[in-house]
């Protein structure tokens, strides 16, 4: 999380105290300096102080509380490995993620018949207001909540399927590429798409989100040749995670010339 030597002197402040965090040379749970100690330490005013630690605060690394001591929050992101979890038999990829964690994983999860909107029509190419599957997922470690997923499959390809309650039949719990398998539509490519904004507030009661922490959200898209078969929603809290894509290059084929 540390870079260049940040302009600002709250910033610094910040940077030297987020250093003492990650090294653990501040413990989780240890209580920070006190706002006098720093500001005379950095020969600092107590509102830059402040804001030295609202930053801390947004990035997830201390916990405050109106009239305690700042403490140092657990930093110790989930680490998200897109491709584990789009393949055959993936197991249990959000709780593998948990578990590197030394946490507990559990989700809750809530099915039920929907119609598509403007975006999730788009998405799936049908019409607005085609019936579709819609399930909401809440995945927690240690009881805090880490992600918001909500997906949504088209009845027209599901209904009356083994597949059409993601959770339940033969096939619940598995992943996209073996329920879809088990119907003749085995997916061939899954597209996540990227960007991080605020929270809405039924977001930030959700992921139990401090003021000024920005969520990313994923949008994928899952497809059997040029069909969309799903489309979804991913939520995480900025702070909570770190995002792992693998690129595979492939090697130099016959007639290539190597530009090195």
């Amino acid at each position: 999380m540390s870079g260049q030597t940040p302009g600002h002197l709250y910033e610094r402040i910040a940077a030297a105290l987020r250093d003492q965090i990650l090294a653990r040379t501040l413990a989780p749970g240890a209580r920070l300096p006190t706002r006098d100690d720093l500001a005379a330490t950095f020969g600092a005013s107590e509102t830059t102080v402040r804001l030295a630690l609202d930053l801390l605060e947004s990035e997830g690394l201390i916990n405050r509380g109106r009239g305690a001591a700042p403490t140092v929050r657990l930093y110790d992101p989930l680490i998200r490995r897109a491709e584990q979890h789009y393949k055959s038999e993936p197991g249990a990829p959000f709780a593998e993620e948990a578990i590197a964690t030394e946490r507990v994983p559990r989700y809750s999860h809530e099915t039920r018949p929907d119609r598509a909107g403007l975006e999730t029509a788009h998405r799936l190419k049908i019409g607005v207001g085609d019936e579709v599957m819609r399930t909401d997922y809440v995945s927690y470690a240690n009881d805090e909540p880490m992600m918001l997923t909500t997906s949504y499959e088209p009845l027209a390809i599901t209904r009356g399927t083994p597949i059409e309650k993601p959770e339940e039949g033969p096939l619940m719990g598995a992943g996209i590429v073996d329920r879809f398998t088990s119907i003749g539509l085995r997916p061939t490519a899954v597209v996540e798409r990227l960007h991080s904004r605020m929270p809405r507030p039924s977001e930030v009661e959700a992921l139990a989100l401090k003021p000024g922490i920005p969520v990313i959200v994923i949008v994928r898209t899952s497809y059997a040749g040029e069909t969309p078969i799903e489309t979804a929603d991913i939520l995480l809290a900025a702070h909570q995670y770190k995002l792992e894509y693998v690129t595979k290059v492939a090697p130099l084929g016959n007639g290539e010339a190597s530009t090195t």
